[in-house]
């Protein structure tokens, strides 16, 4: 622990809002002639760890993932895709003629690991209607309905996210030309009687081709064609039936056996980072997430006098060789406070209670060959200080973490010295 001892000549007035878990500091004429020792402090203890959340809830998920991938750390990942379909025409003339059905699925950009090799989808009907959680009305990234063993569709595929405007599969000609007599023949006619027939859309992965998850928008759809001929001339038209964002989520799973994560029970099994290589880790739509812990912050009342934390950097480092183009992390990572049982109790905010806090990169130094993360963790710590907070902690991860498959390998608390996950503290006391 070190300090430097100096004197505050500032007639800058910091209001006093004093309460429960927020220590503001009143500077002013009174303390003109105090002296006042600022400790800078990175020696505190800090435990990192990972756990795994059972379940992420993906109700109005903006964006489609479909895809598998296998990782050396992760295992493999496979994400997919229940759909309900809607429409408000249900009227086909006489004289229609059926042509082909597709479902064409827009890209949004969004892809993890290699699109490179052959990616294959199939495309299955749901046997079951898509119904949320009974309890609370939500979707889980741990849900799934029962379909049909047989596709109606399979395609094989050159993923081209950043070049093509969407993906376009073609589904079985009995299956449209059922859907389109149904409607022809107004045995169908709204959406009531066409939801008891079609339950819905399964988007599925072949696990044992694919390379890539893949993010695709909610405003895809299934797309029927068919024509009129009317004398000498002919019109092609369609029906659009477009998927019900209500009622269409993501199914994200992983398989974790022969991975650090094989052994976690629930979400309140905790693997430390010094048990795990000395890394701790997160993974989007898995629920995979880095937990913090900075246990003896009290030890700061060994400190003769009262005193301030001024700051609060928690500073974090991606392993070198974890990461690449294919394998993206992101700049911005939020916190949250939990207890012990992992719940989430609210995102880490500054003292206004509603801005919150999100990490920024420090990488002066080319040489680290990684990014380092820092995050202001001033509010947690003043949490800490309290007897009710003892048994809260941190948990990082980023905003899209049920949109996404993104994942990240830090370094934890016994790294080299320069890229240990480590706490900068600047604490001030002051005599009266």
């Amino acid at each position: 622990m070190k300090y430097l001892s100096l004197f505050l000549f500032i007639f800058l007035l910091v209001s006093c809002d004093k309460k429960e878990g927020d220590f503001i500091l009143q500077i002013g004429e009174d303390y003109l002639n105090s002296t006042t020792k600022v400790y800078f402090i990175d020696t505190l203890t800090v435990k990192a760890a990972t756990i795994q959340f059972d379940s992420l809830i993906v109700n109005n998920v903006d964006r489609l993932l479909i895809g598998a991938y296998n990782d050396p750390v992760f295992g493999k990942t496979k994400s997919r895709s229940f759909v309900q379909l809607q429409n408000s025409i249900y009227s086909i003339e006489d004289d229609a003629v059926y042509d082909s059905i597709a479902l064409i699925l827009k890209y949004d950009n969004y892809f993890y690991n290699d699109t490179i090799p052959n990616q294959r989808f199939k495309v299955f009907e749901l046997l079951d209607e898509i119904k949320p959680n009974e309890d609370d009305g939500f979707y889980y990234n741990t849900m799934s309905f029962n379909s049909n063993i047989n596709s109606i569709a399979e395609k094989d595929f050159y993923a081209e996210p950043n070049r093509n405007d969407s993906l376009n599969i073609k589904i079985d000609d009995v299956f449209g030309t059922t859907l389109f007599n149904k409607i022809k023949n107004d045995e169908i006619n709204d959406n009531d009687e066409f939801l008891d027939d079609y339950k819905g859309l399964l988007i599925d992965a072949d696990g044992d081709v694919s390379t890539a998850v893949l993010g695709f928008s909610k405003n895809s759809l299934l797309r029927m064609y068919y024509v009129i001929n009317d004398g000498d001339d002919t019109s092609e038209e369609t029906i659009d039936f477009t998927f019900n964002t209500s009622n269409t989520f993501n199914q994200t799973e992983s398989n974790k056996v022969g991975t650090y994560f094989g052994e976690i029970a629930d979400q309140e099994t905790v693997l430390p980072s010094l048990e795990t290589d000395n890394s701790c880790f997160i993974q989007s739509g898995i629920g995979l997430v880095t937990r913090i812990d900075i246990p003896y912050i009290n030890s700061l009342n060994e400190i003769s006098r009262e005193g301030i934390v001024i700051s609060a950097k928690l500073k974090f480092s991606l392993k070198r060789n974890t990461f690449s183009d294919n394998l993206h992390t992101k700049k911005s990572l939020k916190a949250y406070i939990v207890d012990g049982k992992a719940r989430i109790l609210y995102d880490l905010t500054l003292n206004d209670g509603t801005t919150s806090i999100t990490t920024t990169i420090e990488n002066d130094n080319p040489e680290f060959e990684t990014d380092i993360y820092s995050l202001d963790i001033k509010p947690f710590i003043s949490l800490k200080q309290t007897e009710t907070y003892e048994e809260h902690f941190l948990v990082i991860y980023p905003p899209d973490f049920n949109s996404s498959v993104d994942r990240y390998v830090f370094n934890g608390e016994n790294a080299s010295s320069d890229l240990q996950m480590k706490l900068e503290l600047t604490y001030a006391v002051y005599d009266e």
